[in-house]
C-alpha cells in the first residue's frame, strides 16, 4: 500500500494528466476568452482628486499587502509540481479551497493595482503575480470544469458554496488577465462560466426560522454578477444578470415585499423579482439556532462587496444590491459598538466577535454610493479597529490567525480599495458626539423578541428567542464583554436558559423611548415529569449608566441543584492580552 503522502502525490499528477487530456492547450473554438473584457487601466491605477480618497485607498492597500506577504509566505508548491501551487490544506472543501482561491485574488490584486502616489517594487509585483498564476493553475486544473482533482484526489466545484470560492478566484484571473497563457485564460474564463451557470436556472433558496438562506443568496449572487461583467460578450451574459439581481432582492427579502409595487431593476416592480422570505419584518434574521447578527453583518457585506463587479466595469450598481441594506444599516446602527462592531445582542457561535475588517465594506459602499455621512464616520472607526487589530495580531485579522478568515477579510477591502478609486467622493463624516446621539435610544424588535438600548455611554439589551440572554456594555466594551448565550439568565445544572433546555412561560416587556423593563418566568432543570426549577426574571435598563437584574429561584419538589452559576457576565480580553484584571468597587 502506498504512504499516503505518495498517493496523494500520485492521484494530482494523475489528476494534471487527465486535465490536460481534457483541456486542448489554448484551443478556444467556442470563442470562449473573447467573451472577456479585461480591466480598464484607470481602475487598477485610479488617479482621484479627492485627498480623502487618496488617503483611504493607501490605507486599505496597506492591509491589503500585509496580509498578501503573510499569505504569499504560506503558499506551497503541489508536490513534484512546482508550476501549480495551494494554500493551507490540500483538500476539496470549504475550509481547504477558499484559502487558496482568496490568496489567488489578493495577490492576482497586489501583482497589479497602482495606488496612487506609492512606489510599488516590480520585483515584488513579479513575485506576486507568479505566485497567483501557480494558485490558479491549481484551482483550474482541480476545479471539476478541468478534468482533474486536488491533492486528496476530489475535485471542486459544483458544490454549496463554491460560487462564492469560484467568484475570487475569477476575479484573480480577471486582475492577471493579460498575463495569463492562453490556456489559462481559457481554463479561469470556463470555471466562471460553469459555476454562473448554475443559477438562472435554479431559484434563490427561503428560509426564515433558524436557518435564513439571507447569505447563501447574497453569495451566489456574487458569480453570476462578476461573470456578466467579466464575460460581457457572452451569449449567457445577460442571463447571468438577471440571476444576480434576482438572488440580491431574495437575501433580505421580507414578506411585504411579495405586495411591493416600486420600480426595481429592469423596470420590473419587486413584487416580480421576489419570491422568498429570508428575514423578518424587522429585519433580523436567524441562522445556527439564533436570532444572528453575523448573519446580518455578512449578507449585507457580501452584497455590498458584489457592487464592485459593475463599478469595475463602468456600469451603474443595480437597485437589488442595495435591496432593504438601508433598513439593515438602520438596525446595525441600532446596536452599533463604539469601534465600529455591531453587538451580538443575541449571542455568537461563531469564534469571532471583532469583526470591522469584514464589515466595512458595508459602510464605504454606504458612503461612496449613498453619501452617508453616518456611514463615513464608520468607515473611520472600523479602519481604526483594524489597524489595532492587524498590529496587535502581526498582520491578521484576528486572535485565530487563520488564512481563511483573513483571505474574506482581504477580498473585502479589495472591494473597498477598488470603489474608492472609481467613485472617488467620500462624504464628510459626523462627529463621534453627533453619531452618539444618532444611534440613542430603544428598539423593540418584536419578530427578532428582542430590545436593545444605546446611550452615548452604555449599550445594553435582552433577548428571548431560542437564546435568553441580557446584556450591559459600558462604552467601548467591547473589548470587556462577550455576549455570552447565559448571560446573567445563567447556567443551572449545566444547562443554560435556551430553548433547548429551559421554557419560556410567560415575557413582560415595556420599551420607553430612553428605557426598557423586561420580566418573565423560566421553567429549568427539566426532568421526566416536568420542570425542577422556577426562575422569575427582571432586567431593567433606565436612562442612566447602570443596569438592574433580579431573580427568584424556587425549587419544586424539592429539588436539589448542583450547580448554579446565575448572573453570569461573559467576559472578553483587551486586545492583544489573554487575561484580564477586574478592579472597581464591589
Amino acid at each position: 500500500m502506498l504512504p499516503r503522502i505518495c498517493a496523494q502525490r500520485l492521484l494530482f499528477a494523475m489528476a494534471l494528466a487527465i486535465a490536460a487530456s481534457v483541456a486542448p492547450a489554448a484551443t478556444d473554438s467556442d470563442g470562449l476568452r473573447a467573451t472577456v473584457k479585461p480591466i480598464a487601466p484607470d481602475v487598477l491605477a485610479p488617479n482621484p482628486s479627492d485627498p480623502a480618497s487618496i488617503e483611504l485607498i493607501g490605507k486599505y492597500y496597506d492591509s491589503i499587502r500585509q496580509w498578501g506577504e503573510i499569505v504569499a509566505a504560506r503558499v506551497q508548491p503541489v508536490p513534484e509540481h512546482p508550476e501549480a501551487s495551494y494554500l493551507g490544506k490540500p483538500r476539496n472543501v470549504e475550509d481547504d479551497v477558499r484559502p487558496t482561491c482568496y490568496a489567488a485574488m489578493i495577490l492576482g490584486f497586489l501583482s497589479e493595482y497602482q495606488p496612487p502616489g506609492v512606489d510599488v517594487d516590480q520585483a515584488d509585483r513579479q513575485r506576486w503575480r507568479e505566485s497567483a498564476v501557480r494558485l490558479l493553475r491549481y484551482l483550474t486544473a482541480s476545479h471539476v470544469t478541468g478534468g482533474g482533482a486536488c491533492v486528496n484526489g476530489q475535485p471542486w466545484g459544483n458544490q454549496w458554496q463554491s460560487a462564492m470560492w469560484a467568484r475570487a478566484a475569477g476575479m484573480g484571473g480577471w486582475f492577471l488577465w493579460d498575463h495569463l497563457d492562453g490556456e489559462l485564460q481559457l481554463a479561469v474564463a470556463r470555471l466562471v462560466e460553469f459555476e454562473a451557470d448554475r443559477f438562472p436556472r435554479q431559484p434563490p433558496r427561503t428560509g426564515l426560522r433558524d436557518n435564513t438562506a439571507a447569505e447563501e443568496n447574497a453569495w451566489n449572487a456574487q458569480i453570476t454578477s462578476l461573470a456578466c461583467h467579466m464575460m460581457p460578450f457572452h451569449p449567457r451574459a445577460k442571463a447571468w444578470e438577471e440571476a444576480a439581481i434576482r438572488y440580491m432582492y431574495n437575501s433580505f427579502s421580507v414578506s411585504a415585499d411579495a405586495a411591493d409595487n416600486t420600480r426595481g431593476d429592469w423596470g420590473r416592480p419587486v413584487k416580480q423579482w421576489v419570491t422568498t422570505v429570508n428575514a423578518h419584518d424587522d429585519f433580523t434574521v436567524e441562522n445556527h439556532g439564533l436570532v444572528h447578527v453575523g448573519y446580518l453583518k455578512n449578507t449585507a457585506s457580501q452584497l455590498q462587496e458584489t457592487m464592485v463587479h459593475p463599478l469595475m466595469a463602468g456600469r451603474e450598481p443595480p437597485a437589488a444590491a442595495m435591496h432593504h441594506i438601508r433598513d439593515v444599516f438602520e438596525l446595525l446602527i441600532d446596536c452599533m459598538g463604539w469601534d465600529a462592531g455591531p453587538v451580538y445582542f443575541s449571542g455568537t457561535d461563531w469564534k469571532i466577535y471583532h469583526e470591522q475588517t469584514s464589515e466595512v465594506v458595508i459602510y464605504t459602499m454606504l458612503s461612496l454610493l449613498k453619501s452617508d455621512s453616518r456611514a463615513a464616520f464608520l468607515q473611520e472607526k472600523a479602519l481604526d479597529a483594524l489597524f489595532r487589530q492587524q498590529e496587535a495580531e502581526k498582520g491578521f485579522y484576528n486572535v485565530r490567525r487563520d488564512l481563511e478568515y483573513g483571505g474574506l477579510c482581504a477580498t473585502r477591502l479589495i472591494a473597498c480599495c477598488l470603489a474608492q478609486g472609481v467613485v472617488d467622493a467620500t462624504p464628510e463624516p459626523i462627529t463621534a458626539d453627533e453619531f452618539d446621539r444618532i444611534a440613542a435610544g430603544t428598539r423593540h424588535l418584536e419578530a427578532g423578541k428582542a430590545v436593545v438600548h444605546r446611550t452615548p455611554s452604555k449599550f445594553a439589551s435582552f433577548a428571548w428567542s431560542q437564546k435568553r440572554m441580557a446584556l450591559a456594555l459600558p462604552r467601548d466594551g467591547t473589548w470587556v464583554i462577550w455576549p455570552h448565550f447565559a448571560s446573567y439568565l445563567g447556567i443551572v445544572d449545566g444547562k443554560d436558559s435556551s430553548i433547548r433546555h429551559a421554557r419560556l412561560t410567560n415575557i413582560d416587556v415595556d420599551v420607553r423611548p430612553d428605557e426598557f423593563r423586561v420580566s418573565g418566568r423560566l421553567l429549568r432543570c427539566k426532568e421526566r415529569d416536568g420542570f425542577g426549577l422556577v426562575q422569575d426574571f427582571f432586567f431593567a435598563s433606565p436612562p442612566d449608566d447602570y443596569t438592574v437584574y433580579i431573580e427568584r429561584l424556587k425549587t419544586v419538589d424539592d429539588l436539589r441543584l448542583n450547580a448554579r452559576e446565575t448572573g453570569t457576565i461573559g467576559l472578553e480580553y483587551a486586545l492583544g492580552s489573554n487575561s484580564r484584571t477586574l478592579h472597581g468597587p464591589w
